[in-house]
């Protein structure tokens, strides 16, 4: 019900659950509010599976984050009676010098991470499954694994509401401001105060947080699940996750974990949403059609059967990194948007990281490259 809260978080997906269960862990008054409730199918956080990895080639600097993710992930694990998370390498390739390899080779040296690099008849012989592009680097990442990414945020909701938060799922927020010291939530059903905010909308930023709209955007994205066409693909065979940066596509999947076969997907690309209600749930024929080319060159004993199809959303920053930062033009707002796709990974720790900032107003989480300092000018 509306009421007076330490802290209010607007959002509970995957980083809003983990800020919810780290806020009541530490003994503060916690609700959490969503239209949708956690683990739903209407944003970013659903379709089975994500891939979590540490030889992070999107920028070095993400890697202390994801070392801290992994811990927390592995708690969280350990702690419910679903399985979570599960370790099965990654296999990745592209150019020598595309964004993954040179990216991945910089993560291993800066941080002194264990990485094996792979040539075509090593693939041959190890990961029968998979095949090269001729010219293309491979490199194998031990830490690569996959996390079960509905049960995950179900999860996180658990533990929260277990510690004493509460979640009032079916409101809407219709707005916030921060007046006299304290922030006001106004939703459908009325008018929560608190001492905190904090907001992870997802798709929902440009909504919910109007000084980013300059700099994030949405983006339609579809998830394909094909006939494995044999057990080479079976995760309990050893078939990795994967990775493949390919000119203008850079292909993702998971190896078979159930009769849908494998999961793929094409990291780059998708089309522009204006709201998320604007999602388009249908095959896109130019989409199936370029991961089925794929399939068919990286994956030849794969079958081209569809037998699942679904879609969700990436909220891009215009730099492709997230931001985490205190909401410009308050003092007890805080907030994580602009995911850009390869967030839900490090949903965990940022969950942490919120809950610092929103009770100390500090973390010392390695966060700075990621201020929304760097989309403002000097007079914004």
């Amino acid at each position: 019900m509306p009421g007076h809260y330490d802290c209010i978080v607007v959002g509970a997906g995957a980083v809003g659950t983990a800020a919810a269960y780290h806020l009541a862990s530490r003994g503060h008054k916690v609700v959490a509010l969503d239209p949708h409730p956690p683990g739903h199918d209407k944003g970013s956080s659903h379709g089975e599976t994500r891939i979590i990895r540490l030889v992070y080639f999107e920028h070095p600097d993400y890697v202390p984050l994801l070392k801290r993710a992994f811990t927390l992930w592995q708690v969280l694990d350990e702690t419910v009676d679903t399985k979570l998370l599960t370790r099965t390498g990654i296999l990745q390739s592209g150019p020598p010098n595309g964004e993954v390899m040179a990216g991945m080779r910089d993560a291993a040296q800066a941080h002194g991470l264990p990485v094996e690099s792979l040539t075509a008849s090593d693939i041959a012989t190890t990961y029968p499954g998979f095949r090269l592009r001729d010219g293309d680097d491979a490199l194998f990442d031990p830490n690569g694994g996959i996390l079960a990414v509905e049960d995950c945020v179900r999860a996180h909701a658990t533990m929260a509401e277990m510690a004493g938060a509460s979640f009032n799922i079916g409101e809407r927020v219709v707005g916030w401001q921060e007046k006299g010291g304290q922030v006001q939530v106004v939703t459908e059903a009325g008018t929560y105060s608190a001492e905190r905010l904090v907001i992870t909308p997802g798709a929902w930023a440009p909504g919910l947080l109007p000084a980013t709209r300059r700099y994030v955007h949405l983006l339609r994205k579809s998830l394909f699940w094909f006939d494995a066409g044999d057990d080479t693909y079976a995760i309990e065979n050893g078939s990795p996750v994967f990775l493949f940066e390919q000119d203008s596509h850079t292909f993702y999947g998971f190896p078979a974990i159930d009769d849908k076969g494998i999961k793929l997907a094409d990291h780059n690309n998708g089309r522009p949403l204006t709201v998320p209600e604007q999602l388009d749930r249908h095959v896109d024929p130019d989409e199936l059609e370029a991961a089925s080319l794929f399939l068919r060159h990286h994956l030849p004993r794969a079958g081209h059967q569809l037998n699942h199809h679904t879609t969700c959303m990436y909220t891009m920053s215009e730099d492709g990194h997230f931001v985490v930062d205190r909401y410009p033009g308050t003092n007890h707002v805080y907030f994580a948007a602009g995911l850009s796709g390869h967030g839900f990974k490090f949903a965990s720790v940022l969950g942490e990281v919120l809950a610092d900032l929103a009770v100390d107003g500090r973390t010392d989480h390695p966060i700075d490259f990621l201020s929304i300092s760097r989309f403002l000018s000097p007079t914004s």
